[in-house]
């Protein structure tokens, strides 16, 4: 099959070829939590899987920075691949790069010294502190290059080797799942072993694109000799932080949601949402990959000026992103006592409480597509105000009113119809900002 290009016309089937390897990778780097859920759950115990849930957003949300270089990054670097700069691109390319390594080491330091006053904050009990800190101190050794392999994840498409990120994220999958049943299951490490089977895992998604982008290849990418250029630095950031903000928010509404659980309901409150978080994680991959793919074609096609284009992927990615939530909704209503069983089977109470949730929250996915390739638009427009602005008051703003005010109202029900009732508000304002700045993309450069 001819590979395809970001200079191509994009047709619906092009645009979910070009996605799928994408969509593969995110579904496989989801996995890895699943994974680790799974073992976590069955072989340590329901407290210990309530500290998975408590620490993981403190390292995701530090983790985000990766996101921020790599989307932010790509609209960039294949803005000036559109305008025929290939040169400038790949000295942006290397500059993002070394930027996000350097940022990594100093966010892992501060991850493995405020870990425990975090997770208190967040309302971690002594009991889920012995299981939470050894956990997040191992997986925050692994940050930097964690944070190499996000930032990869989106400047692939870019680089036009989607499949090379797939290759990788199946590897990574192996070997997490080699390495959590050799280290939970057959030697017993607890906690740690949890940790250094995701960490080790993680290496494959940060190495092997840091060996491949070092020497000449057959994309348009590689390291050069230069400068380090700021200007690129500080576009990437700007343009990314939408991204960032809509990760780094997730994170803290995970923490949000932790700490309404464990006031209203309690440790299976927090176990049942994380059941849903990552069941929603895999869900959500097509919605992700659309999005990430999104942030590259557009920048190309906006530097290329090509208005029809770019007219055109709204329309389809809009188009497919409802249709596959549609689809995602039915199949969480039909699968949701399935999931819930292989998870938390072993607890009856905390399996009816966890097919309850994951069905509710499901809802959501009807409009979170539209949301999250809204905002990915914009991004590739390298209007990353608009972006930022949409990601920031759909997380920060309305999803954190609605999960503290609904349950004022129609109590622990409000928890799980939080998310949903965030995903209608949002894409209201979203398809508002999409009219209203049509401009940027129906009038510019010529037929």
């Amino acid at each position: 099959m001819k590979e395809i290009k970001l200079s191509d016309h994009f047709t619906y089937s092009k645009l979910l070829l070009f996605a799928m390897p994408t969509v593969g990778m995110i579904l496989i780097s989801i996995t890895y939590d699943v994974v680790d859920g799974y073992f976590v759950s069955n072989f340590i115990g329901k407290t210990a899987f309530s500290a998975v849930n408590i620490v993981y957003p403190f390292q995701l949300v530090l983790s985000m920075v990766g996101y921020m270089f790599g989307s932010g990054g790509s609209a960039l670097i294949a803005l000036e691949l559109g305008e025929g700069k290939e040169q400038t691109a790949k000295l942006y390319f290397t500059s993002i790069v070394k930027a996000a390594a350097a940022i990594g080491v100093v966010l892992a330091i501060i991850g493995i010294i405020f870990l425990r006053p975090i997770a208190t904050l967040i309302g971690a009990t002594p009991e889920i502190l012995v299981y939470g800190l050894p956990y997040g101190r191992t997986l925050f050794l692994f940050l930097p290059i964690m944070i190499l392999g996000y930032t990869f994840q989106s400047i692939l498409i870019t680089a036009e080797k989607p499949r090379l990120g797939l290759y990788i994220s199946i590897g990574n999958l192996f070997s997490n799942l080699c390495f959590d049943f050799l280290f939970v299951v057959v030697f017993k490490w607890g906690m740690v072993g949890a940790a250094a089977a995701t960490g080790i895992g993680a290496c494959l998604n940060g190495l092997i694109p840091l060996i491949y982008f070092a020497r000449p290849n057959s994309s348009p990418l590689h390291f050069v000799k230069g400068k380090a250029e700021l200007r690129p630095l500080i576009d990437a950031c700007t343009n990314g932080a939408s991204e960032m903000v809509n990760d780094m928010a997730t994170a803290l509404i995970f923490v949000f949601y932790n700490f309404q659980l464990l006031r209203l309901i309690g440790e299976d409150g927090v176990a049942a949402y994380g059941v849903t978080v990552f069941v929603e994680g895999i869900f959500a991959s097509f919605f992700y990959g659309l999005q990430m793919q999104a942030t590259s074609i557009v920048g190309y096609h906006y530097g290329a000026k090509n208005k029809n284009e770019l007219r055109s992927l709204l329309k389809k990615g809009l188009t497919l992103n409802i249709t596959f939530g549609i689809f995602m909704f039915f199949i969480a209503q039909v699968s949701a006592p399935l999931i819930s069983k292989i998870y938390v089977g072993y607890d009856a109470n905390l399996y009816a409480l966890s097919v309850h949730a994951l069905r509710v929250y499901a809802f959501a996915f009807l409009f979170q597509g539209f949301n999250e390739y809204s905002s990915a638009f914009f991004t590739g427009l390298n209007n990353g105000l608009v972006s930022g602005f949409l990601a920031f008051s759909r997380t920060f703003v309305i999803q954190t009113t609605c999960i503290f005010v609904l349950p004022l109202f129609i109590g622990t029900e409000g928890l799980w119809l939080a998310q949903a009732t965030t995903e209608v508000i949002a894409a209201t304002i979203a398809t508002v900002f999409l009219i209203k700045n049509k401009k940027e993309y129906t009038v510019m450069g010529n037929e």
